[in-house]
């Protein structure tokens, strides 16, 4: 199996992204993470979508975790009307926030080089480099996964034990 056979597009979003924006995309799509593309509209970075959760989450709640339990799901509420104001640029400013580079991959690569240099990267998701500039196709780390256990001879899903 090769990059080109596991290649998927994905949404790319900009610094301008709100974070409501961002958090759509990641809950309808199911990602592990965002694509971010400069000025230019080239992919340059990666953030997790557990960053983009951060992103949501007041400050001063990360601060001190225990101040969340004494807020009840209407309070809860007034947490979120920010998230309008925020972007996926105060995000990319964020020093607590993982942004890594993009990982390049070249379409003819092996699912062995994919997935070390996926773990190399420690990254979620990979550039397919020959992939239209258009449409860019990535690489996601549960397809690497997959690939390497249906490899390994793994049947599939299961159902959880009883």
């Amino acid at each position: 199996m090769r990059a080109v056979d596991l290649g998927v597009p994905l949404p790319v979003v900009r610094r301008e992204t709100t974070a409501v924006e961002a958090g759509r995309l990641i809950a309808d799509s199911g990602l592990v993470g965002l694509v971010i593309a400069n000025k230019l509209g080239v992919p340059t970075a990666i953030v997790s979508a557990v960053d983009v959760l951060r992103l949501m989450v007041p400050g001063y709640l990360l601060d001190d975790v225990s101040l969340a339990a004494v807020f009840d799901e209407a309070g809860a509420g007034e947490l979120w009307e920010h998230l309008a104001d925020r972007s996926v640029g105060d995000l990319l400013d964020d020093q607590g926030v993982a942004v890594r580079k993009i990982l390049a991959i070249e379409s003819d690569a092996t699912l062995v080089e994919i997935a070390a240099r996926m773990v190399d990267a420690r990254t979620q998701i990979a550039l397919v480099r020959d992939s239209p500039r258009e449409a860019p196709t990535f690489v996601t780390l549960p397809a690497v996964i997959s690939a390497v256990l249906a490899g390994a001879g793994d049947p599939g899903p299961r159902s959880a034990p009883q």
